[in-house]
């Protein structure tokens, strides 16, 4: 379930990162083929889960993203009786959330976050260590670091595990700010005189993709916020978190 406060400090988050970012340096999914070390099972766990809100509008790697947002977007991963880590990051390019085409179409969840074949096999790894996806490897690996749960051997520099998606428990749009937007219950403009930055409000068009009927493959609007359960990827005999 998303609570209010999680909820909204996630969404100020991706609302305000690119304007504390300025002055720094296929369509539906792009491809993804899996790879994992030698004898790596996939484990779900009840102890690991993670929200996600972004912009899904690109593109990711040909040109600026449509909307000032876009691309942009929070995590927190949270393990049961340790607590929460968050980050925020920039979808990666070649992943399976291809150019971000279609925004937030929910018809499209399982393919760009869970399934890892046709068949719709859970534990697609959110970015490595070893593999890679939407998520760049060292957020990855900070953010578990941060929650107690080494995916690398620190000694020998072994991989031992790597996060993937077990399920989607809940998936919403929410609407794209306008007018005089609120970002959460806090207008933007008394979070930005707080920063003392003086960024120009976000716009978002409309991408709605002319004369195309099939709804798997049409654009929709809206901020993307999932709650998803995280598994690991791992060797025989590594403890599963």
């Amino acid at each position: 379930m998303f609570t209010v406060k999680r909820f909204a400090m996630l969404f100020t988050t991706v609302a305000l990162l690119p304007m504390l970012a300025l002055g720094e340096a296929g369509a539906g999914g792009g491809f993804f083929s899996p790879n994992f070390p030698p004898g790596f099972a996939y484990h779900p766990s009840s102890d690991v889960t993670a929200t996600i809100v972004l912009d899904p509008n690109g593109p990711v790697s040909t040109q600026a993203p449509a909307t000032q947002t876009g691309t942009f977007g929070t995590i927190a991963i949270a393990r049961a009786g340790v607590g929460m880590a968050t980050a925020t990051f920039q979808v990666q390019p070649d992943s399976t959330l291809g150019e971000l085409r279609f925004g937030c179409n929910l018809d499209l969840t399982q393919a760009r976050f869970v399934a890892i074949s046709s068949d719709g096999t859970p534990g697609l790894p959110l970015g490595g260590p070893f593999t890679s996806n939407w998520l760049a490897t060292d957020v990855t690996t900070k953010l578990f670091a941060q929650l107690g749960v080494n995916l690398v051997d620190p000694a020998s520099n072994t991989i031992l595990l790597i996060p993937g998606v077990t399920a989607v428990t809940q998936q919403q749009c929410v609407s794209f700010p306008n007018g005089n937007p609120v970002v959460g219950t806090v207008p933007l403009s008394q979070l930005v005189n707080a920063l003392k930055v003086k960024p120009t409000t976000p716009t978002y068009p409309d991408r709605t993709i002319a004369g195309v009927t099939d709804p798997t493959l049409q654009w929709s609007p809206g901020f993307l916020v999932l709650q998803v359960t995280i598994g690991f990827w791992a060797g025989p005999g590594t403890p599963i978190p």
